[in-house]
């Protein structure tokens, strides 16, 4: 009886903190669309921060406000992994950069913004990432009050900016922005962006925890240099930090965890990890509904 009444009790508080992410897009979606002549939204935020999550509940408000609204992922403008490599290698990275304002295809992404207000429909790439290349399109037949929301860590970049607003656009920012604290385990919202990408990129992005953690010190730098900066000139914040979210993804750490090399250089660090979850409650993947945060992690 006491586990189900954990069980229950941490579902509900999944719902409550799902209910309150949801509540502030609302605002947002509600304030946007009583501009009727605004039809590029700009959804960025560090690595991690809940971009593709954030754009998939925009998209469900925009219809309730009776507006359709497309996604545009601008990692679907990358260049490909041949490319990414060699931009890579040129700064010293050994693997493939996707942080950078460099790693994006920026003549095909102009000439697709300005297709939006040209064409009765447009045609998106789509990038595979285990492929390391665009491998098809999408059609998209555009009305013209269709709004598109372009989702990515570029999105407010100088240069991507220029691009997407000439016809005049808005920008919400998303990220974890308040610590969470377990039992006197305070996690900072660094930490907890590290956690889900460790995660994140081992299960959708074949990528090995130890090349994460080699990638994160340049992550966070292009970070402090290309997107905190910007931040203050944001129309719109929302915080994506949930207070659950270290149950759910510690045995996905555990495992990754796990399967490292002991003598890797960032093996420490993991472990560091690995004890200051020790006592956290695991939280079962099953509570996590098809259009919560945490689906664009586990």
């Amino acid at each position: 009886m006491a586990s189900d009444n954990l069980r229950a009790g941490q579902a509900e508080w999944i719902k409550r903190c799902e209910k309150s992410f949801h509540d502030k897009f609302y605002a947002i979606a509600e304030d946007i669309c009583k501009n009727r002549q605004l039809r590029i939204v700009r959804l960025f935020g560090p690595t991690c921060s809940g971009k593709t999550t954030a754009a998939e509940i925009l998209i469900s408000l925009f219809a309730d406000f009776g507006k359709r609204a497309h996604i545009v992922s601008i990692d679907d403008f990358f260049y490909d992994k041949e490319t990414l490599a060699r931009i890579a290698r040129e700064k010293g990275i050994d693997g493939l950069d996707y942080d950078s304002p460099d790693t994006i295809d920026g003549e095909a992404l102009r000439r697709f913004a300005e297709e939006i207000f040209e064409a009765e429909e447009v045609h998106c790439p789509a990038f595979d990432f285990n492929e390391g290349r665009r491998t098809s399109y999408r059609c998209m037949s555009i009305d013209d009050d269709d709004i598109f929301i372009f989702e990515g860590i570029q999105a407010n970049y100088p240069n991507v900016i220029e691009m997407l607003s000439e016809q005049g656009s808005a920008s919400i920012y998303i990220a974890p922005q308040e610590n969470v604290d377990i039992g006197g385990q305070v996690f900072v919202p660094n930490e907890l962006r590290l956690m889900r990408r460790l995660v994140r990129d081992y299960y959708f992005r074949s990528s090995t925890p130890e090349f994460t953690f080699m990638l994160w010190e340049s992550v966070r730098a292009n970070e402090e240099k290309n997107i905190f900066p910007y931040i203050k000139n944001t129309d719109y914040s929302v915080s994506s930090s949930m207070e659950y979210e270290i149950g759910v993804l510690k045995p996905y750490l555990a495992e990754i965890i796990g399967k490292m090399d002991k003598n890797d250089k960032h093996y420490g660090d993991a472990c560091r990890i690995l004890e200051k979850i020790s006592e956290v409650e695991e939280i079962p993947r099953e509570f996590i509904l098809e259009g919560m945060l945490y689906c664009e992690f586990v």
